[in-house]
């Protein structure tokens, strides 16, 4: 691979990620994402990981924590991306009334077009 594949991949990569950042989601959404496959789980990891990946490494990681419920894409390969007590916490004081997903955010504009 050259360099020049190499850039690519890793911003056809961070597009995917960047699709579904880590997000407040509806219980139904969480529920429901539970209930699709299988999920995974990571040993010291919250919450699972929908087991059909979205592209190469990155699959969607659903937690649940202090009665809400969060979701975004994850690379698995990248530890220090994946959704954490502390990512929440950083989250929810930056978002504080953050809307609520009831689906992907990039399934909306794709059905949307």
């Amino acid at each position: 691979m050259t360099a020049a594949d190499g850039a690519v991949l890793a911003a056809s990569r961070e597009a995917v990620l960047a699709r579904f950042p880590l997000s407040r989601v509806s219980e139904a959404f969480f529920d429901d994402m539970l209930g699709v496959l299988p999920p995974a789980h990571i040993a010291g990891v919250p919450g699972f990981f929908v087991t059909e990946a979205v592209s190469e490494d990155i699959h969607a990681q659903f937690v649940a924590a202090g009665g809400r419920f969060y979701g975004g894409y994850v690379g698995l390969c990248d530890r220090a991306g994946l959704i954490t007590h502390a990512r929440i916490a950083e989250f929810d004081a930056a978002h504080p009334d953050a809307m609520e997903l009831a689906w992907y955010p990039d399934a909306c504009e794709e059905a949307a077009r």
